[in-house]
């Protein structure tokens, strides 16, 4: 599986995250106004255009998800923020 990462970039502010630009890009979770504690973050490199499996991997881990499906439908838009909320919520972490 392949995710490019400016799509990444451009989904991850809908689904309630706040980004901050430094070395990476780093995108933290926001619920109710409140940091949850949650992110993630993009490189800038060029061999960063796209995302293999290894990175989504390591994304899924960092967004507290279970399956790199769930991961790929948050990355691509399928999965909204209200459901991305109710498995976080499921999970106990908000």
């Amino acid at each position: 599986m392949q995710i490019d990462r400016r799509l990444i970039e451009s989904n991850l502010p809908s689904k309630g995250f706040v980004e901050e630009d430094t070395h990476h890009r780093y995108f933290y979770h926001e619920y109710k106004g409140r940091r949850t504690g949650i992110s993630t973050y993009t490189s800038h490199g060029s061999q960063y255009k796209t995302y293999g499996d290894a990175l989504i991997r390591q994304m899924k881990k960092q967004l507290k998800l279970d399956t790199i499906k769930q991961t790929a439908d948050l990355l691509q838009c399928p999965l909204s923020e209200d459901g991305y909320n109710e498995i976080l919520k499921s999970k106990g972490l908000i």
